[in-house]
């Protein structure tokens, strides 16, 4: 009798499950949400044209998910240089930014994601976005993430001199040999210094945003938006090669 009950009470049980397994979804969420501190952060991603689609749009799906598992604590919104629509590289994507670089609203986290080699050497030569990186570095409130090729907008401002940093891999010669000041990272997928952290490659500004949440949210909601993704997160990296000795070489070291 008592084995034919404990079968009755499994079988109710899965059953029971099958039929709402979006609710028992939820509570769990739920319940590591609650049980998780919380801090409420903004996080302010700047756009421009011809900007890397994956460079921003990475980092902005995990805040976004971040949000929804913390209830609203996470506030992501978008900052172009200029007013009216921005497009990605390749005109994949056209966006309204959310505000202007001139005027939006306090941000803990300005991320600039990068874009091809061309188009950063044409921002460094930009002196109001270096003088707002330079506003923003030295805002005790605000912390500066660049993904990829943005670490030279960084860098050329200086306020990377006497720092570590990391850059995409395929230009990490040039970017040594132009900025000799800052300590360049090899094999990671971000560096943090503080109030500064450049991430390398791409995709590693995803590894960047998931470090953030867990300084924030905790490792638990870390690992469920690394799931949600089928994203694996990871610090260190042995970086590829580029083919037949290819390297990046910019106008300025030849």
């Amino acid at each position: 009798m008592k084995y034919i009950i404990l079968i009755a009470s499994l079988f109710w049980v899965t059953i029971n499950y099958a039929q709402h397994p979006q609710d028992n979804h939820q509570k769990i969420m739920n319940k590591i949400s609650k049980e998780t501190p919380q801090d409420t952060i903004s996080i302010a991603v700047l756009l421009y044209n011809n900007v890397v689609l994956q460079d921003f749009a990475g980092p902005m799906e995990v805040f976004g998910k971040a949000k929804k598992l913390t209830k609203g604590k996470y506030k992501i919104f978008t900052v172009g240089l200029t007013s009216g629509e921005i497009h990605s590289e390749n005109n994949l994507l056209q966006i309204k930014p959310d505000y202007t670089v001139d005027h939006f609203p306090k941000a803990d986290y300005v991320l600039i994601p990068g874009g091809s080699m061309p188009i950063i050497e044409e921002l460094m030569k930009n002196e109001k976005l270096s003088s707002y990186i330079k506003e923003w570095y030295a805002s005790s409130s605000t912390k500066v993430v660049s993904v990829c090729t943005a670490a030279y907008l960084l860098a050329n401002t200086g306020i990377l001199d006497g720092k570590s940093a990391t850059t995409h891999f395929f230009v990490a010669d040039d970017f040594e040999e132009q900025f000799p000041k800052v300590k360049l990272i090899r094999d990671v997928r971000f560096v943090d210094e503080g109030t500064l952290i450049t991430s390398s490659g791409v995709t590693s500004g995803i590894d960047a945003a998931l470090y953030i949440v867990e300084k924030h949210s905790g490792k638990k909601i870390q690992e469920m938006i690394s799931r949600a993704l089928q994203y694996n997160y990871g610090e260190n990296e042995k970086w590829p090669v580029a083919p037949h000795g290819m390297r990046y070489r910019s106008k300025r070291n030849n």
